[in-house]
Parts: C-alpha cells; structure tokens; sequence
C-alpha cells in the first residue's frame, strides 16, 4: 500500500491520506471524482464533466450543477492535493504513483520487462474487485472494461511464463476458472490446452478445443482465431508423433525446497530455440550445493517438449574411488540412448563422434551431462541440432564452454534452509527457532549439510536440535558424515584434484586470521609471487574451493575453512607460514599508516610509499580492517611479541580514525600486552602515548593522563621525536585538566626535542597545543599566532591533513572573540580539508565552527542544518566530547532560531551525558545552555542554573569561565536592585 495521497480505481473507488481512509461521499460526487482521476493532471471542462458524469439525463442545473461538486470533492481532500479551476476547467493535481492505475501499468512495464511472473502478481494484486465497481455512466462502463482487459493481459502475461517454466500442472486449476469465467477469450483457451496437454491430460486439452470452437461458432458464428488453431495443430501432431525416447533422469530425492528462481532461469533457458544453435545451461558450484538434483527438477519440468528422450550421463568428474568417464565411454552411451545398436557404432573415435551428431540431427532430445570435470569432456558430447537441449553440471566453472546460461549455484537462503529442515523431521522438531537457526550457521546453508543432519535428527528421535548443535560445534566434519558420503568426503574428492601449488595455497588459506584475504597476503602464507598467487587463488575459485565476493578478496565457505584446517594437520610449515603473514601485515600495515597518521616507527622510511600493496587513501586499510584486528590478535596469540608491537603501531590510529572504539581497545591491549612480555619499553611508550593521546579526546583530558605519564617515564634519549609527542601530548593534557599546572614546561621542552630531532609535523602538533590552551585563557592573539606558525609549516611539509585541526583552533579563536567573517573562512577550509581526507573527528568540528558562524551572522536556519549534519558525524564518531561540543552548538543555534524546547532538549542531554561521565566543563556549558533557555521568563530558575554552573567549574581549573559566570551573575543582581 503507497504512501501519501492515493486514490485507487482497480476496485470500488477508494480515497485514502498516509494509510488513512477519507470518504469519498454519495455516488455522483464519487462518479465525478473517478473521471477527474482518470484526466488526472489534465483540464476538464465543465462540459465534458457534466457529459462523462450524468451522459444524457443531466440536472435540470445543468453546468451550475458542476461547481458545488467540486466544492464538495475540495472537501475530502488533504490540502496539499489540489483541485484546481482554470480558464478552460478543472484539473486535479495527483503525484506520481497516487493512482493505482499509474501503479498497475508501471508493474505491468517492469514485468513485461523482465519476463517475471512475480512482477506480473504485484501488478495484479493491485485489482480489488471490478474497477470502478457501482459507479454509474457510460464513460465509466468503457474504463472498467478496459481495465479489466488490462487485469486479463497481466494474467495472460503471467500465465505464459508461468507455462514457459514448465508449470503446465500447478496452473491447470487457475486456468480452468478462468475458461469457465470468460469461455469465449481464445487467450485462456489456449493456455489452458496446453497446460493440460503437458499435464498428461490429452484428451481433456482437445476437447477445451472442441467446446470453445463450438461456443464461437453458435454464439458468434467464427471460426477460433490463428492462434487458438495453432496450438490444436501443434497438440494433433505431438500426438500423431507419440515420443519413443527413453527417460534416464534419475531419482533426485523425497524433498525439494527452494531454488525457484534458479529452476524457473533454466527451464527457461532450456526452451528450444530451433532458429540457432542447441541450449546449453552450465550449473557449476561447490560440493554439496544441490546441482545434480536442480539439473534433474529442470529436466522432469522440460522432458514434455523433448518427447524423443531424456539421456543422462555421469561423468564422475568428482566421484569417490573413481576416474571420469571417458569421452569414447560416454559417446557410446549417448548413442545407445537414442537406440544405435553397438554392432553398429564405429571403432574411430572422431567417427563415433560424427555419428552421434548425425543421428541427433532432428531429434528433439535433452541431454544431461552430470559432474563434469572440466569443459574438454563436454564438448565432444554437444548434439548440433538446434532441436536438442544440453545441461551441465560440475564444480568447476566451465567458463570456455560458450553456455547460453552460466548459472553458480549459491547457498541456500536461511528461510529455504529452514523449510528444508523442516520437511525433512518435521514442524514440531524444529520448533526451536533459535536453535534451528545456529544449526543452518553451522551447516553453513549447505543442503548436503543440511539434508544429513536432518537425516541424523530423523532417525534419532530423543535428540532435540540443540544437542546435535553441541555435537556438531565439536566435530563439524565427523558428524556431517554420512553412511555413504558426507561434507568431508566430497571436499576430499576436489582437493585431491588439484595440483601441488593449489593444494598448498588451499591448505595454507586456513591460517589466515580474518573472513578474506588478498592476493598479496596469501603470496606471503604459501610463499609465492603475488602474480602466483593471484593465477591459484582464481584457479580455486574455478574449481569452487574458493569464493570471490567482489574483486581481488577471496574467502572460504565455512564448512570448507574448516576441510581447508583439517587438510593444513598434514602441513608442518604452519608456523613459518603465519610468520611470513604477520611480516607482511606489518611491513605493509606501516606503509599504510605512513599515508594516514603521524606518529611512526623511526626506521619507517616515508619516502618508501609506492606500494603496489598499499593505497594511499584509506582502501587497503578498510578492506584489511578486520583482518588486521585478527593478525595482532593472532600474532600475539602465537606468542610474536616482536610483531605483535609494531603492528599495533601501525593499526591503532586507522581504526581510532575510522572510530572503531570497540577493536580499538582490543588491539591496544594486545599490543601493550606483548610489549611488556617482551620488555619493550620503547614499544610500550609509543603504545601508551597512543592509548593516552587517542583517550584524552575519547573521554576527556583525565582519562589520558596516566598513560602519557607513564609513556613520558619509558621513552628514552635515544628517540627525541617519541619524547616530543609524548610531552607534547602530555603537556596538553594536564594544562586542559589545570591551567596552573606546568604545562608551559611540558611543551616547551616538546618543542626542543621536536627541533632535536627534526621531526617536523612534532613540531606543528605542539604549536597546535600551545595554540589550545593560550585560547582557554582567552589569549587569542597569542592562540592565533602559534596557529599561523604552525599552519605554515603544515602547508611546508604538504601534508593536507595536519591543517584542519589547526584551522578550527583559528576558527574557534576567531569565534570567542565575535569575528565570524575570518572564523567562516577558516571553518570552511577545514570543512573541505577534512572530508577531502576522510578526517571525521575534525570533520564534526569544522562544521561546529561553521554552524557557530552562521548563527554569528544572522543566518540562523542554515546554522542549525549544519549543526545537525555536525551531530550526526560526532555521534558516529563514537566519543562523547565531540557529542557534546556538537549537542552544545546545536541547542545553541536553535535558541537563537526560536526553537527553545528544543533547545532545552539538546542542553539537558548534554548534562546527563557530562554528568554520567563526570565532566565539569561540559556540565557548567550545558547550565549555561539551560538558563539561557529560561533566562527571559524565569530569571530566577536562570540565575540558580548559573550558580549550578559556577559550582561546577569553582575549582580553579577554568578560571576564565568561572569569571564570566561571576560577571554575568553580578549584572544579573544589579539589574534586579535597579
């Protein structure tokens, strides 16, 4: 049901708002009212409506009569609809898709389109009843039988492709209702032939034939149409010609569940097509997916237009204990198929092989070729005439076969998974949801999986599904063993195919640490070139040992990961192969933070960045993401603390910019970890700087504190550029916790370091601290002159992303001291700075400046716009701080804008989270926040705010907000004395 306004014709005419129901009124208004529909957009005259409504028995009003039941329609309508009267009539406005006739006929394109039955039964589930039921006149009358015409192409539609997926049965019952309805439309009539013809009901398809001739002739006096005279010569010959062929699809099983889409695609494909060359359908998929049993449904769907045999061979491409048929073997069963005696077949191979095209020449035969090893034993096989039809099977991609349809089969969905389980023990066994819904994960939607755990559960009553569960999470591949086959066995068979450097690399796969992994990566675990690497990697991928979910990333399914670890026992270079992994991820996890962060190994050569490996925008760390949390996780795991430690270097600030708080924390604590195991103190100050400088801005100033501390205590002479960042960083903190404190000291001797070791970009960062803090103190000229001098070396370096952190500081500076022109400049910069690079954190702030601006200049709606766009980044980003810095300029702007509740919504959010978190800057700006709301109606709830708000920052820590709390509050009371 759509949404907004609709007026719906495909049934008594319906009006209806948002969902909601409106009346129409008394039969002539709705009369008028379809008919201004049916013109929708379009001029009426007061003439035509008066003619189409009333035809020849108008109101003695005549046209008067018009205007009142406008008025009226005017009434029952919502206001953004409009009824408009123009110079030459009236017209109603309806947007796109508010009738549902516009509906029908734009599913009607789509479905005829894309030849969908399902797109055809969304069209016709739009039809209620008879179109325009009850309502009178002629003009009328002629649109309901032309929508029902049209209501009878879409089932016309629907049942042809219906019949064209060889659903000759299941539509026998509709089509059968519909003759009886309309006995004279040839359209059903032929369908209904041959549906039953197919069905096995000859005779009953001739005499529907013979009825509906009759009817015309008595009734009408024709004879049946071309068409309808078509199809009963085409049935009369069919039976004139009995089929002789034999039937060689074997049984495919009690249960079939799901695959519809698949099913319907290849009996479609499998049409024959005598104008060309024969169909020939590949289904190619991993072991176990169901591609012998969707091969043999599709055969039994099309056998009827293939009347002179079904042949069916086993190639063995990938059977236990065997070796595939031979060509020679399986030419002669073909031939002996269509009934060539053996005395007769040649001993020349090539001869066989032309003998067996000739004598398919004319024959309309289907061929079933079941698991193919490989294209070279298909295609001697391939009959030439245009009448027969091939279907092929294998678990290799045939990809040179030249198919008219490649379908890879895919995993069961998880409803068709649980349908299938449920036909196979029963309703009441699987009435457990969440139960049946861990055993389709573990079986991994395998229906080979599926149908032997099923069995397992059939035959052992006592067992609920959550013990089979328990079994299979201790030994996957036993339990999914059946009497003569399994899961393992059938893997078995395809990894035993391949050839050394494809069982190595398959082998190896299962040691990698996250869901997927490149070609570079996998070169490193089986050790070879990633040119190598890449050619097995897509060879598996052929052979469907490996998917491919989009270019260049390759990933197991599960039940093969888990073959893949059972097959790796028999390796014993797994330890070195983890090994040359982790160097890799380290080696190229550093050369991707060279391009996003600051903080690097002093043996990290920036000049060594052209990395085939390595992107230099953030796409090879997105697709690595989890792969990386996994390697440190693993890497430390195995007991590499000396890898453990620069990889978590090198990936912690990725994901604290792409504020992964969560996997964050888990790298950090992983790396730390290892480097105290391993006596590391280098690699642990640089840890903990990074836990304390990443915290700070997390979670406020104390919760940085006692890292940078610590990190300050561990960093030796030897590494002057880690001791800058550290007390740079450090200095910043303590100075936002107290500005008393001796913060000055901190930074300065940051900044002697920096310049000691030449490490410029230290330098930038703690001219950006210095910058910070002289503006908590209001000292802008000072602020703004370390931000000009750090901004400069910013632009000298040519490293984009140091200069919108240091712009919103200017941003901010300008705004404290009402200069918004210069702080709009600035603000916009970093805006375009920041989302050119992917900077969210100072991406949320630039817009927070910006935002702050607009208010500043009067331009209040677009201040608020962009405060909420501010809020939505900072929410994302996942740290409180930015929240409330967002939340505070937001509940800001729309005060000004007149938004007070809302407003005061914003600022008591801010307070809960400050207070939840113990932040008192925060919580004396959000009071602030709250009396300015209330200030002007309740001066006395503003002025006991105000108090909370002194109390709050009375400490001494931010002496110049505590000032102007003192001074605002003084010039309160004075002005309540005057």
């Amino acid at each position: 049901m759509a949404d907004g306004f609709c007026i719906d014709l495909l049934g008594p005419l319906t009006v209806r708002h948002d969902r909601v129901p409106l009346s129409p009124g008394p039969i002539r208004q709705q009369a008028m009212l379809a008919v201004l529909a049916l013109h929708a957009n379009q001029v009426t005259s007061a003439e035509q409506l008066l003619d189409l409504v009333w035809d020849e028995n108008p109101p003695s009003s005549g046209l008067r009569v018009i205007p009142t039941y406008v008025y009226r329609i005017r009434q029952t309508l919502p206001p953004e609809v409009a009824l408009e009267r123009t110079t030459g009539g009236y017209v109603l406005r309806l947007p796109p898709g508010a009738l549902d006739i516009d509906r029908f006929e734009s599913a009607m394109k789509a479905a005829e389109q894309a030849e969908d039955p399902s797109l055809y039964r969304d069209a016709l589930a739009l039809f209620r009843g008879e179109p325009l039921s009850g309502l009178p006149g002629n003009y009328l009358a002629g649109q309901r039988r032309r929508l029902t015409e049209r209501r009878d192409d879409a089932l016309s539609g629907r049942l042809g492709l219906e019949l064209g997926a060889g659903r000759f049965a299941d539509v026998v019952p509709e089509l059968s209702a519909l003759v009886a309805e309309r006995p004279l439309d040839e359209r059903f009539a032929a369908q209904l032939m041959t549906a039953l013809f197919h069905s096995g009901r000859r005779a009953e398809a001739l005499e529907t034939y013979a009825r509906t001739r009759s009817l015309l002739v008595d009734e009408l006096g024709v004879e049946p149409g071309q068409g309808l005279q078509a199809v009963h010569q085409l049935l009369l010959r069919d039976l004139a010609e009995p089929a002789s062929g034999r039937d060689e699809l074997p049984y495919s099983g009690a249960t079939f569940i799901g695959r519809t889409a698949e099913l319907d695609a290849v009996v479609k494909a499998l049409a024959p097509d005598t104008r060309g060359a024969p169909p020939v359908v590949a289904i190619d998929g991993m072991a176990g997916l169901g591609k012998t049993a969707l091969a043999v449904q599709a055969g039994r769907r099309v056998a009827a237009q293939y009347p002179d045999g079904q042949l069916f061979v086993d190639l063995h491409g990938h059977t236990p204990g065997r070796e595939p048929l031979g060509v020679d073997h399986a030419v002669d069963h073909l031939l002996r198929g269509i009934g060539v005696p053996a005395e007769k077949l040649p001993c020349d191979p090539a001869e066989r092989e032309a003998l067996w095209r000739s004598e398919t020449a004319g024959l309309r035969l289907l061929i079933v070729l079941d698991n193919a090893p490989d294209t070279r034993a298909i295609l001697p096989l391939l009959p030439g005439a245009p009448t027969c039809a091939v279907l092929v099977t294998s678990r290799r991609q045939l990809t040179s076969l030249g198919s008219s349809l490649r379908l890879g089969l895919d995993l069961l969905a998880d409803d068709e998974a649980a349908a299938l389980l449920t036909e196979l023990v029963g309703a009441e066994r699987v009435a457990a949801v969440d139960a049946v819904d861990e055993l389709i994960e573990l079986c991994g939607r395998l229906p080979l999986a599926l149908r032997i755990a099923g069995s397992r559960l059939r035959h052992r009553p006592s067992w609920p599904v959550a013990h089979l569960n328990e079994r299979l999470r201790a030994r996957l591949l036993i339990e999914l063993s059946g009497e003569t086959d399994g899961v393992g066995p059938a893997f078995a068979v395809s990894y035993e195919q391949l050839n050394a450097d494809q069982q190595l690399m398959f082998r190896r796969l299962s040691l990698m640490p996250g869901k997927d992994i490149d070609h570079y990566g996998a070169a490193a675990l089986a050790g070879l070139t990633a040119t190598a690497a890449e050619d097995v990697l897509e060879s598996l991928v052929d052979a469907s040992l490996l998917l491919q979910p989009r270019p260049g990333r390759f990933e197991f399914h599960d039940l093969l990961r888990k073959y893949s670890a059972q097959v790796m026992t028999t390796d014993d270079q797994s330890a070195e192969a983890i090994n040359s992994l982790l160097q890799y991820y380290v080696r190229t996890a550093r050369r991707s933070a060279a391009h996003h962060h600051d903080l690097l190994p002093d043996d990290c050569d920036r000049t060594d960045l052209d990395d085939p490996e390595v992107s230099q925008d953030l796409a090879w760390a997105d697709a690595e993401r989890t792969n990386l949390v996994a390697a440190v996780q693993l890497s430390e795991r195995e007991g590499h603390d000396d890898l453990t430690v620069p990889l978590t270097i090198a990936v912690a600030p990725y994901l604290h910019l792409r504020t992964r708080q969560d996997e964050l924390d888990v790298v950090l604590t992983a790396g730390l970890a290892a480097a105290q195991r391993g006596a590391d103190k280098t690699g642990e100050a640089r840890l903990l700087y990074l836990r304390g400088h990443i915290g700070q801005f997390r979670c406020g100033p104390a919760h940085g504190v006692c890292d940078l501390r610590r990190a300050a205590e561990l960093a030796n002479d030897e590494s002057p550029a880690l001791q800058s960042h550290i007390l740079g960083s450090l200095g910043y903190t303590v100075g936002s916790l107290d500005l008393h404190s001796d913060w000055p000291d901190l930074l300065r001797e940051s900044l002697r370091l920096a310049q000691l070791a030449d490490d410029q970009r230290a330098t930038v960062s703690t001219l950006g601290h210095l910058a910070g803090l002289h503006a908590r103190q209001w000292n802008f000229a000072v602020a703004l002159e370390y931000y000009e001098q750090a901004l400069s070396m910013a632009r000298a370096l040519g490293d984009e992303r140091l200069e919108p952190n240091l712009l919103n500081g200017m941003a901010s500076c300008h705004l404290d001291a009402g200069n918004a022109h210069p702080a709009l400049q600035a603000a916009r910069t970093a805006q375009e700075l920041a989302a050119t690079h992917a900077l969210e954190f100072p991406l949320s702030y630039a817009l927070c400046h910006l935002g702050e601006a607009y208010r500043q200049l009067g331009w209040h709606a677009q201040a608020v716009e962009t405060h909420r766009r501010a809020l939505e980044i900072a929410v994302d980003n996942c740290t409180y701080l930015d929240e409330v810095d967002a939340r505070l300029n937001l509940g800001r702007s729309l005060l000004t804008h007149g938004c007070q509740d809302q407003a005061e919504d914003q600022y008591q959010l801010v307070l809960r989270l400050c207070e939840d978190r113990q932040y008192p800057l925060g919580i004396a700006q959000a009071l602030v926040g709250l009396a300015d709301c209330h200030e002007s109606l309740q001066p006395g709830e503003a002025r006991g705010l105000l108090l909370r708000a002194l109390a709050a920052v009375s400490d001494g820590v931010h002496p110049v907000l505590a000032g102007r709390l003192e001074d605002r509050l003084a010039a309160a009371t004075s002005g309540q004395s005057a």
